[in-house]
């Protein structure tokens, strides 16, 4: 009886740390590229966030600065919240900025400076996917100029 209690408070501990959300407000202090941000938490932490579920262009692609300044524009200096449950590969927090309720992700692929981004194919948020489709069939941004190349393909282009 004992050890089940036990395990179970294991077993709830282990939970409970997995699924921790990296929920924090912070100040953007710096603009890396079109999809990541780095941040300063109310503790002074700074914390490098990676803009889920979309993809900039690259900064030495076509469209890459003006993704960056785009970005830079809604939100150097400004406050803003962070959702996020998980880290990628270069130990960036993968996370939705929100700026006074608004969704930041959603607005670069709204404002055509950034793709939904995609796994094996398929965008991970089809929201971002209508906003993609949308700006696409407006000629909004990136848009504007036939024969995009998609930042993924431009990473793998670059590495051959």
């Amino acid at each position: 009886m004992i050890l089940n209690q036990w395990r179970y408070a294991i077993l709830l501990g282990v939970f409970i740390i997995f699924t921790a959300r990296a929920d924090f407000d912070g100040r953007v202090v710096r603009i890396l590229d079109g999809d990541t941000i780095e941040t300063l938490s109310a503790s002074g932490q700074s914390v490098r966030i990676r803009l889920a579920g979309i993809d900039a262009p690259e900064k030495n692609q076509p469209f890459g600065q003006r993704s960056r300044q785009a970005l830079s524009a809604l939100l150097a200096q400004k406050a803003v919240q962070i959702t996020g449950d998980k880290n990628d590969q270069y130990g960036r927090l993968l996370g939705t900025v929100w700026m006074e309720g608004t969704d930041v992700n959603a607005l670069q692929v709204k404002n055509g400076m950034a793709w939904a981004y995609r796994y094996h194919g398929r965008a991970i948020n089809p929201q971002y996917e209508q906003l993609e489709n949308t700006a696409r069939g407006n000629s909004i941004g990136l848009w504007s100029v036939p024969g995009q190349t998609e930042p993924w393909r431009w990473r793998q282009a670059s590495k051959e």
